[in-house]
C-alpha cells in the first residue's frame, strides 16, 4: 500500500507523512501550556513588578510538573485498551486532562501578584501536558523507524515551539487586554483540535477507532506488550537493566547539566527584556512570540539537517558549544544587546538553540530506550532532563540573577561546555530489534492471535 493511500486511512504505522504530521500536531498541543506558563506568566509577572526569584520560582514549578511523569508512564506500560492501540487511549484521556486543566485556571482567575494561584495554575496545565506527552513519547517510540527519528524529533519539537510561541503571544496579550479569565478560556477549541484528530487515527491496521467499533489488537502491539512489573522480564527489570547501562548514564549526566543550564537563563531572559529594555507584556510576548514562530519552522529544518549531517550526538555537542558562546556574547556585549534590534537577534538566537537542543538530543532517548517499556524508558529520560530545569530555575535567585548578570550568565556558559563535551564522549549502543516475549499470558481488552512463525 502506497504511502498516501495508508495516509487516507489514518493509520500511523504505514504512512512516513502520517507520522511526521501527527507528531508535529500532538507536540503543538502541548506546545500551547508551555507558551503559557513559560514565555507569557513570567513575562506578565515581571512587567508587574514581581521580584526575580518569585519568576524563577514559577518557571521551576512549571518544569517541577514534568518530573513525575514516570509514574504515568510505568502505568500507561501496564494498563491498555490494546484493541485501540498501546498508546491512543492514554493519549485521548490526556488532550481532555489539558483542557479541563485550562477550565480550571479559568475559575481561579488570578493576578500577576497571585504567586501561590499562578502557581497552582501552572500546576494543572502543565500536568495535563506531561501526561499527553508521556503517551506521545511511547507512540513514538512504538511506530517511528530509527531511520525517520531524527526527521520525526524535528517535527515533534517544530510543533512545540510552533504552540508555544502561539500561545506565547496570545496569552501574553490576553493577559494585559482581557484578563487571566477569558485568557484561559480561549484555549479550550483550540486544544479540541488535537483531541479530535487522536479519536479518528489508529496506530496499525485493524485496531479499533472507538471501544464499539469491529478491530482486535495487532501483532505488532502485542509483541512488545509485557503484562507484569515483576520477575525478570517484568517490565521494573526491563526498565532498570536499560537505564543503568553506561551509555545511559552518560547521557543522563550530559543532558542533566545543560539543562540546568537552560533553567538559569529560561526565565532570566523575560526579565532581560522588561527590565533591561523596558518592553511590557505584550510587547516581549508578542516579540518572543513572532521569533519563536518562525523558529518552529526554521528549527524543524536545520535540526533535521544537523541531526541526518553530524548524527545526534555531535550535533547535540554543538548546540551546546553554541549556547556558551552566546551566553558569552551577553557577558562581554551588553553595552550592544541592550538596543531592542541586537536583543531581538539574541532572541533570535536563544529561541533556535532552544528548539534544537531538544531536537537534537530526542533521538539519543528513542535509542536507548527498550521498545518493550518505551513510554516508561523515554519518560525517565525526560523526567530528568526536566528536574535539572526547575534546579536551575531556582538557582537563578541563588545566583542573583539579574542583579549579578556577570556570575549568572558565566555559571550557564561554564554548565553548557561541560555538557558539550559530555556528549562529545557519549558512545551510543548498537541497536537491535527488541526481544519478542517468551510467552503473553494476557492482553487487556482483547484475544491474542495466534503466533506467525
Amino acid at each position: 500500500m502506497s504511502d498516501v493511500a495508508a495516509a487516507k486511512g489514518l493509520i500511523l504505522s504505514e504512512s512516513r507523512v502520517l507520522r511526521l504530521f501527527s507528531f508535529f500536531l500532538f507536540y503543538f498541543g502541548q506546545g500551547l501550556p508551555v507558551g503559557l506558563t513559560v514565555v507569557a506568566l513570567p513575562a506578565w509577572m515581571a512587567a508587574n513588578g514581581v521580584d526575580d526569584a518569585s519568576v524563577g520560582n514559577l518557571v521551576a514549578w512549571a518544569y517541577f510538573a514534568w518530573t513525575y511523569k514516570f509514574i504515568v508512564a510505568a502505568v500507561m506500560d501496564r494498563f491498555t485498551y490494546l484493541p485501540m492501540g498501546r498508546r491512543r487511549i492514554w493519549l485521548i484521556g490526556a488532550q481532555f486532562l489539558m483542557s479541563a486543566g485550562f477550565i480550571g485556571a479559568a475559575f481561579l482567575n488570578p493576578g500577576p501578584t497571585d504567586y501561590t494561584v499562578l502557581v497552582v495554575v501552572t500546576m494543572l496545565v502543565m500536568t495535563g501536558a506531561a501526561t499527553q506527552d508521556v503517551a506521545v513519547d511511547g507512540l513514538a517510540v512504538d511506530v517511528l523507524p530509527e531511520k525517520e527519528q531524527g526527521t520525526a524529533s524535528g517535527f515533534m519539537f517544530g510543533g512545540q515551539a510552533f504552540g508555544m510561541a502561539s500561545a506565547g503571544a496570545a496569552a501574553g496579550a490576553g493577559l494585559q487586554f482581557f484578563g487571566a479569565q477569558i485568557t484561559f478560556l480561549l484555549f479550550i477549541p483550540v486544544l479540541m483540535i488535537p483531541t479530535i484528530y487522536a479519536i479518528i487515527i489508529k496506530e496499525h491496521r485493524g485496531e479499533k477507532r472507538m471501544p464499539w467499533s469491529e478491530g482486535k489488537p495487532s501483532e505488532s502491539a502485542l509483541s512488545v506488550f509485557t503484562p507484569r512489573y515483576f520477575g525478570m522480564d517484568g517490565q521494573l527489570m526491563i526498565t532498570l537493566r536499560s537505564l543503568i547501562k553506561g551509555s545511559s548514564l552518560w547521557f543522563v549526566l550530559s543532558q542533566s547539566l545543560g539543562r540546568t543550564a537552560g533553567g538559569i537563563i529560561t526565565p532570566l531572559v523575560p526579565i532581560l527584556g522588561t527590565s533591561f529594555l523596558m518592553l511590557s507584556t505584550a510587547e516581549y510576548t508578542s516579540t518572543m512570540g513572532t521569533v519563536d514562530l518562525i523558529m518552529a519552522f526554521v528549527g524543524l529544518a536545520v535540526g533535521s539537517w544537523l541531526t541526518l549531517k553530524l548524527g545526534a550526538r555531535w550535533a547535540s555537542a554543538s548546540v551546546q558549544f553554541s549556547y556558551a558562546l552566546l551566553m558569552l556574547f551577553l557577558i562581554l556585549g551588553q553595552e550592544f544587546w541592550v538596543q531592542f534590534p541586537v536583543f531581538l537577534m539574541v532572541l533570535v538566537f536563544w529561541s533556535l538553540l532552544t528548539l534544537l537542543s531538544s531536537i537534537c538530543t530526542n533521538p539519543l532517548r528513542m535509542q536507548l530506550s527498550d521498545k518493550r517499556v518505551g513510554a516508561t524508558q523515554f519518560t525517565i529520560y525526560n523526567s530528568l532532563a526536566n528536574l535539572p530545569v526547575a534546579l536551575g530555575a531556582w538557582m537563578l535567585g541563588q545566583l542573583g540573577g539579574s542583579d549579578n548578570l556577570q556570575m549568572t550568565l558565566g555559571v550557564a556558559a561554564t554548565l553548557w561546555i561541560t555538557s558539550g563535551l559530555g556528549y562529545v564522549l557519549l558512545r551510543m549502543p548498537k541497536t537491535k530489534a527488541p526481544e519478542h516475549p517468551e510467552h503473553i499470558d494476557e492482553a487487556i481488552g482483547g484475544e491474542i492471535p495466534a503466533k506467525v512463525d
